[in-house]
């Protein structure tokens, strides 16, 4: 999914689920949009048995979203810049994180499937207006020297 905004000629439909560009915003779409997309199959085969299994699902999600930007920021607070490498494996190890999470307690007795998916849609709407309209802080700052689509 990282590449695919380029590969699209930047197109503005692929913006909507795909990095635009370097920050760290834009590459949390990287954890959000396959757990997500995830979650609507994986809902056929084991959320139909739990009540809330979309809950425990948007709950795993925003816990691996926040763990990249925790992860991100604490690592690069200690050394001083970033390194592809450990971004990678802070990736892998959101993933991790939130699949951790979601298989200790998507049997829990949560009974809000709709909060749930309210929360993933809210989620992907703040997607949508922040690669479009995007703050000036840094966790939008794309490396490059810019905000937002270039």
């Amino acid at each position: 999914m990282h590449f695919i905004y380029e590969w699209t000629n930047d197109s503005a439909i692929t913006a909507l689920i795909a990095p635009v560009n370097e920050s760290v915003f834009e590459h949390l779409k990287l954890t959000f949009f396959p757990l997500a997309i995830f979650a609507v199959f994986e809902y056929f085969f084991i959320g139909k048995i739990h009540s809330g299994f979309f809950c425990i699902k948007a709950k795993s999600i925003l816990l691996g979203i926040l763990s990249v930007i925790v992860l991100y920021y604490n690592y690069t607070g200690i050394i001083g810049k970033y390194y592809m490498i450990p971004d990678v494996l802070i990736f892998y190890i959101s993933i991790l994180i939130s699949t951790l999470y979601f298989v200790k307690n998507y049997k829990s007795n949560e009974n809000q499937n709709l909060s749930g998916i309210l929360i993933l849609i809210l989620v992907w709407i703040i997607f949508i207006v922040f690669t479009f309209f995007t703050p000036h802080i840094n966790l939008f700052f794309d490396p490059r020297g810019f905000y937002g689509i270039k």
